[in-house]
């Protein structure tokens, strides 16, 4: 990993997915459908959920991730989880041939010199084989490898994308957990009056009430009462991890304004609001939405 050239992100991806493997099976033949079902899963979120970039242009991106696109745009799937098993099936298999295109056979080009290789594989092979010992050394060692792995894919990934915050803990979460958003419920709304942040329609029993970020948390990953405001399911679900148009921005910076003056600490200025809002943008980010 030290050595490597870093031009894509598939050998720390292939050190994962080969320790996930061996966590799960005692075999010393790896299947390529194995591997591949990994990388379906290391690719997705990055790339589905944090919309990550693997090259530093969308013209670049590896073909695991214009894979990954194609499948979620065709099955209309935002969370690998909800992705009918047709598509799974589809995008494992196609993940497998990938493999056998300069990922394997490339894993070991950095290798220094007594260095026993992690693995064999040859053309034609379904799997990859491992001795005794690899297997040993990827299962007791998983915490370690995975953290360089880690290490070095998120280092890959802030040469790509530059203003994206939080690309550490995007490489290391195997899913987009997010927690309870309930207890800023009766702060926000006692500041908006009940209406909802985009619409303004009155919020209540024919439009319930639901906490949104207004800057999407799976950019952020932080649940910061600067970025939530309340808004009706139709708009929150409409929203969903898009960019709002930049007139809500505004909106949110007055909003923020009104808290502050309650005595309610941000911990954030208005300059760096806009800041993120524009990285988010320059990371190509899906924005724009309006109800």
């Amino acid at each position: 990993m030290r050595h490597a050239r870093k031009s894509a992100s598939y050998k720390p991806a292939l050190l994962k997915a080969l320790v996930r493997c061996c966590g799960q099976s005692d075999d010393l033949h790896i299947s390529l459908n194995s591997i591949g079902r990994e990388f379906t899963k290391l690719y997705w979120n990055q790339t589905v959920v944090y919309h990550l970039r693997q090259a530093a242009s969308l013209s670049k991106e590896s073909m695991a991730v214009k894979l990954i696109r194609r499948i979620a745009q065709a099955y209309k799937a935002h969370d690998l989880a909800r992705l009918p098993a047709a598509g799974r099936a589809e995008i494992d298999r196609q993940m497998s041939r990938l493999l056998t295109v300069n990922v394997l056979s490339a894993f070991h080009a950095s290798r220094p010199p007594g260095m026993p290789p992690l693995f064999q594989w040859e053309p034609g092979q379904d799997h990859v084989a491992i001795t005794p010992k690899a297997h040993a050394f990827l299962k007791t060692q998983a915490a370690a490898l995975e953290l360089v792995a880690n290490f070095y894919w998120a280092e890959f990934l802030e040469g790509c994308n530059r203003l994206a915050p939080r690309i550490v803990q995007k490489v290391s979460r195997d899913g987009a957990s997010r927690k309870s958003l309930q207890k800023y419920f009766k702060i926000l709304s006692e500041e908006s009056n009940l209406q909802c942040f985009y619409c303004e329609a009155l919020l209540g029993e024919q439009r319930a009430p639901t906490v949104d970020h207004v800057i999407p948390w799976s950019f952020l990953l932080e649940d910061d009462i600067w970025d939530l405001v309340l808004a009706c399911a139709r708009c929150n679900s409409s929203k969903s991890d898009w960019l709002p148009d930049r007139a809500f921005i505004e909106k949110l910076l007055v909003r923020n304004r009104d808290l502050s003056r309650d005595g309610i600490s941000l911990a954030i200025g208005e300059p760096e609001v806009e800041r993120l809002y524009e990285a988010a943008i320059s990371v190509e980010w899906p924005r724009s939405w309006s109800p």
